[in-house]
């Protein structure tokens, strides 16, 4: 595998999130159409059609993508009807990632936003479940300014990929 030897950990960091969804090829497709991702290689079970690793490259993070697998208690957000974990990926125009979401299928958790940390973020769940944060930093405040206007902020908002409460 001469070719994976150039995606070295060093430029890419060293965690990797690994997604196992539904029907991983729409997944890959929706990832190319929201966020570009390049797929950097695919491979496929043996005598079958699930895809059992696909990564993917999403501005400058690796992503792993897989098909559910309940024999080995890989199931996804629809088969244990929720998330549990957040991504949160900084690109250079959140409103843009966030419209193309929508317009691929994704649902609306929130709006960008400019937030206390100085980010612009919006959320919403892909169409397999997951649930993404798209932000873009335009200001560096420091941790003391960050406290301080997060207890400026309603609880809901302290949270970045929360719903707001109903009224």
């Amino acid at each position: 595998m001469a070719g994976l030897e150039a995606l070295g950990t060093s430029e890419l960091g060293p965690l990797v999130a690994q997604l196992t969804v539904r029907d991983a090829a729409a997944a890959i497709d929706f990832y190319r159409r929201v966020f570009a991702a390049d797929e950097l290689y695919r491979n496929t079970e043996a005598g079958g059609s699930r895809i059992v690793h696909c990564e993917l490259l999403m501005c400058g993070a690796r992503i792993v993508v897989h098909d559910e697998f309940p024999e080995f208690g890989l199931l996804g957000p629809q088969a244990i009807g929720g998330q549990s974990i957040s991504l949160n990926l900084y690109v250079d125009d959140a409103e843009a990632v966030h419209s193309r979401a929508l317009a691929a299928g994704a649902t609306l958790v929130s709006s960008p936003t400019l937030h206390f940390w100085g980010a612009v973020s919006g959320a919403f769940l892909d169409p397999f479940g997951h649930r993404w944060i798209v932000s873009t930093q335009v200001e560096d405040p420091s941790p003391e300014e960050i406290i301080r206007r997060s207890r400026q902020a309603p609880a809901h908002g302290r949270l970045s990929a929360a719903t707001k409460p109903a009224e």
